[in-house]
């Protein structure tokens, strides 16, 4: 899915960036040499950058103490 129209990042592109270190929209796009045109994309590509740090953190399990 097109995350940025404007510069032709998708879900993707967002992911390899959030991989890479990037950790808000402004980073995605710097990842990806450019830099926002219109910024309509902004909230989109911080959920998507929410939610790849979501599936990257592996849950952690609950142990009852004793």
């Amino acid at each position: 899915m097109i995350i940025c129209i404007c510069r032709n990042i998708n879900d993707k592109g967002v992911r390899e960036a959030v991989e890479a270190g990037a950790r808000s929209p402004k980073a995605v796009q710097a990842h990806h040499g450019c830099q926002f045109n219109c910024g309509k994309c902004k909230c989109a590509m911080g959920e998507a950058i929410a939610d790849t740090l979501d599936a990257m953190t592996p849950e952690l399990e609950l142990i009852a103490a004793e």
